[in-house]
């Protein structure tokens, strides 16, 4: 059983509670768009009673959170809710009643978190699109409220859901089968940091003769992606990055990249996949630096509602396209295996990656050879939590173990082959704003432990940011 955001106790028509509108065309309201549809869900009440929840029928919590919700004590429900899911019950129908406690208690982010989830989950998928079009209309974000709500009319699962969301265009003035008109081709973000570097180099400030390179840098990003065909279920996307990092002092370490990237989304039975290529273009010191060429596939699967495993593969051509950095040219393959886990407004990933390079290393008459093709070992964890609807905060660790192919030719006839042992540990707070614009902080640290005097070093990086997004 399930119960929908806003249903009354009594028996109504829809029009009872869309009366408050002024029937205009042109998207603003007199009444409000959350109580018209919410009252229209009594259309597909029926329907989705038959989904269900999987919980057996003696789920005393899962049952008292319904009669809960029933009464309108959604505080009370969503207690019950969070007791179910502490107890083991995990299923979309619980996340589902969990995200609309959120929405009925004005927890906005925490209700779209969950609903986001369910986007994967076939049964569910149409309505979390149309739950996601309330929640964006809650926060007055007419643009992505259309976005949502075009998405859970084009899916024909329900057609009483997919009338529902043809009325929340038309009251939004926007018609359904124009969706060139809301849906803009492009889609991306534009974002603009200052960051301090304490490291710039990566050198051992301990050794005799180096001394400390820290500066300030501007670090400018913006992507772009559109859809040349279909969608994230069965389609293809492209997309274009470009970033630019300038120093105001060293600006001989200043780098910046070009990327083209196109990706063939699919599935493959319970799998999910994507499969393509990018290619990027590398500058350093504002002169030509290397060219990556890359095949990439990724697939996923969902093990349960709030698992899911990932798995990648990449294999990477590096050009050098100066010749003074041609000993980076050869070939790298990275093979991922991950674990995705979502409940409630928290999500966390963890990772092992295997990072495998052949490359031409330096072999010349006059520097001793030096090798450029380590074997890495990578283990990561990020976290990310919800501290309101507005604010979030990301932790992320990483340990990565390097050992490189060859030993270096060192002075006196000695050979060393280089082994690294690295971590590094990040913060990041964010806070979100009107018309798409979010503020962000983050700072990271990274010690790197090398059998190499020269290659130890330690890193702290603060950075401010501020984005934009567009759709």
């Amino acid at each position: 059983m399930l119960f929908m955001p806003g249903i009354p106790l009594r028996r109504q028509t829809p029009a009872d509670e869309c009366n408050g509108w002024d029937g205009s065309r042109d998207g603003r309201r007199n009444g409000n768009l959350g109580r018209c549809l919410a009252a229209c869900f009594l259309l597909i009440l029926g329907a989705m009673m038959s989904m269900g929840a999987q919980a057996q029928s003696d789920d005393t919590y899962f049952n008292s959170g319904l009669q809960a919700a029933n009464k309108g004590n959604y505080s009370q429900a969503l207690e019950y809710f969070r007791k179910a899911q502490k107890a083991g019950l995990n299923t979309p129908a619980l996340k589902y009643n969990l995200a609309v406690s959120y929405f009925k208690l004005g927890q906005y982010e925490r209700a779209r978190t969950l609903f986001m989830s369910l986007t994967d989950v076939r049964t569910f998928e149409q309505l979390a699109y149309f739950n996601l079009g309330l929640i964006a209309n809650k926060q007055e974000d007419k643009e992505a409220a259309i976005r949502w709500f075009q998405r859970a009319y084009r899916d024909v699962s329900s057609q009483k859901i997919r009338l529902l969301a043809k009325e929340a265009l038309r009251r939004l003035g926007v018609s359904p089968r124009k969706i060139h008109h809301v849906d803009p081709v492009w889609r991306g973000f534009v974002s603009s940091s200052l960051a301090y570097d304490s490291n710039v180099t990566l050198l051992n400030n301990d050794i005799l003769g180096v001394t400390n390179q820290s500066d300030t840098a501007v670090d400018v990003s913006a992507v772009a992606g559109r859809w040349l065909k279909g969608n994230i279920v069965n389609g293809v996307r492209i997309s274009l990055g470009a970033n630019l990092l300038m120093y105001s002092k060293l600006s001989q370490n200043d780098y910046s990249q070009l990327n083209l990237r196109v990706m063939r989304y699919d599935r493959l039975g319970d799998w999910k996949v994507r499969i393509g290529g990018s290619w990027d273009e590398v500058y350093f010191n504002g002169s030509e630096y290397q060219r990556v060429v890359s095949a990439d596939v990724r697939t996923r699967k969902d093990l349960s509602a709030d698992r899911q495993l990932r798995l990648r593969y990449k294999l990477s051509r590096i050009q050098a396209t100066d010749a003074v950095f041609d000993y980076l040219d050869g070939w790298r393959q990275q093979f991922r295996v991950g674990m995705r886990y979502q409940s409630d407004a928290r999500r966390t990933r963890y990772y092992y990656q295997l990072d495998v390079n052949d490359r031409k290393d330096r072999i010349g008459t006059v520097d001793p050879f030096t090798s450029y093709s380590p074997t890495r070992h990578t283990l990561r964890a990020t976290g990310w939590w919800g501290l309101s609807h507005k604010w979030q905060t990301r932790l992320d660790a990483r340990y990565r173990y390097s050992r490189y192919n060859d030993p270096n030719e060192l002075a006196g006839g000695i050979s060393l082959r280089r082994e690294d042992n690295q971590l590094r540990l990040s913060a990041r707070i964010s806070r979100k704003f009107v018309r798409r614009w979010e503020v962000s902080g983050q700072y990271s640290y990274t010690n790197n432990d090398s059998n190499m005097d020269r290659r130890s070093y330690d890193r702290s990086v603060a950075k401010l940011s501020v984005s934009w997004s567009y759709y």
